[in-house]
C-alpha cells in the first residue's frame, strides 16, 4: 500500500502530559496514546518542560525548525539538538528539555523496540537522491517544495508537509527522489522484527 498523506489526513492530539499538541501524521493503527506499534509526529514546543513517557516504546526526536534544544535524560549528560538533528532515548526515560532560543518544531518516532527497528535521517536533495530500502515501513516527509518520488517505478509527487507512506510485504524497494528546487526531506525506515 502507497498514499500520499496531506495536512488533512494527520491528526491533532494533546500530549500526554497535557502541556501542548501534537501533529500525528501517521502510525501503525489504534487509536490515542498508548495503543500503537509504531507513531510518527510533529509537535511545536513554546517552552522548557519535562516530556511525556511511553513505557516499553523507543523514540527518536529532532528539531525541525528553530535554533534547537538541550535533553537532559536520565542522569546523563546534556544533549545539545540543533535542526535536522537527531537523538534516540527510552519512552520511559525522565526527559526535560530546555530551548536554546526561541519555540521550536520537533520531529518523532515512537515506536514497539520488540516489533520494529527504525532508521531516520535528513535527506537534502539537489538532484537526484537513490536509495533501496529493506524497510516493510517507509515515510518520507517533504519539508517544503515539490518532490517527486518513485517506488519501484510508481511516480509519485509531494508538495509541502505531505508524506508519503509506503508498506510493502515484500522487501527491498528501490527509492528515487528528486527535487526541483534544494530541499529536505525525511526518510523514516521501520524494520520488522
Amino acid at each position: 500500500m502507497i498514499q500520499i498523506l496531506t495536512s488533512q489526513d494527520y491528526k491533532k492530539m494533546p500530549w500526554k502530559n497535557g502541556q501542548g499538541f501534537t501533529l500525528e501524521l501517521a502510525r501503525s493503527h489504534g487509536e490515542g496514546l498508548e495503543n500503537f506499534d509504531w507513531r510518527v509526529s510533529i509537535a511545536d514546543v513554546k517552552s522548557a518542560g519535562p516530556f511525556s513517557y511511553f513505557p516499553n516504546k523507543q523514540r527518536i526526536i529532532g528539531v525541525l525548525e528553530g535554533s534547537g534544544m538541550v535533553l537532559q535524560i536520565d542522569n546523563n549528560p546534556p544533549v545539545s539538538l540543533l535542526q535536522k538533528q537527531f537523538h534516540a532515548f527510552h519512552g520511559e526515560s525522565d526527559v526535560y528539555a530546555e530551548l536554546i532560543n526561541e519555540a521550536i518544531r520537533d520531529f518523532n518516532v515512537i515506536y514497539n523496540p520488540e516489533k520494529y527497528l527504525a532508521r531516520l535521517q535528513w535527506v537534502s536533495s539537489e538532484s537526484v537522491t537513490s536509495w533501496i530500502s529493506h524497510g516493510h515501513c517507509v515515510l518520507i516527509f517533504n519539508l517544503q517544495g515539490k518532490l517527486d518520488v518513485q517506488v519501484d517505478g510508481k511516480h509519485w509527487v509531494l508538495n509541502d508537509f505531505e508524506t508519503l507512506l509506503v508498506q510493502k510485504e515484500s522487501v527491498p524497494a528501490q527509492y528515487i527522489a528528486s527535487a526541483e528546487l534544494f530541499g529536505d526531506f525525511c526518510v523514516i525506515e521501520l524494520f520488522e522484527r
